[in-house]
């Protein structure tokens, strides 16, 4: 029980020091969902276009490297750190995106069904050939006659 509660205690003070830095995590969640809700409206309205569904993923990724290109010469300075931070969360949303768009398709992938041949199905066939074959035998007989 002892080692419980210090445990407990533990990751109460981490949580504590990490408190300052929930709104950047809170921000990519907020984020990552929307991009999921704009995943599943895009896919559910182009049903057909199978591509469409990996957009909203892609648009996101390029505002991400955007961000990223935007700071190339200054990325150590103070003023990139929100281009980084966008950079950041843009990669991160639309990697989960078209993820969520691959699951997707996988899911919604049409089934397509293959005829399996039974033993039925062989001896109806046969059954034809025979009857073919016997009807091909009292013609030649009706003809020697």
């Amino acid at each position: 029980m002892g080692t419980l509660t210090t445990l407990f205690i533990k990751v109460k003070e981490i949580l504590a020091e990490l408190a300052g830095y929930y709104d950047d995590s809170r921000m990519i969640i907020i984020v990552t969902l929307a991009v999921i809700a704009i995943t599943l409206l895009t896919h559910l309205i182009f049903r057909k276009i199978r591509i469409m569904k990996y957009m909203p993923g892609l648009i996101v990724i390029g505002i991400g490297l955007f961000n990223l290109y935007s700071v190339k010469d200054t990325l150590t300075s103070d003023e990139s750190l929100i281009n980084l931070l966008l950079f950041i969360i843009g990669s991160v949303a639309g990697l989960v995106g078209m993820l969520f768009a691959l699951m997707i398709g996988i899911y919604s992938k049409p089934v397509k069904k293959k005829k399996r041949k039974t033993a039925k199905n062989n001896a109806e066939k046969n059954n034809t050939e025979n009857t073919g074959e016997k009807k091909e035998e009292k013609t030649k007989e009706k003809t020697k006659s």
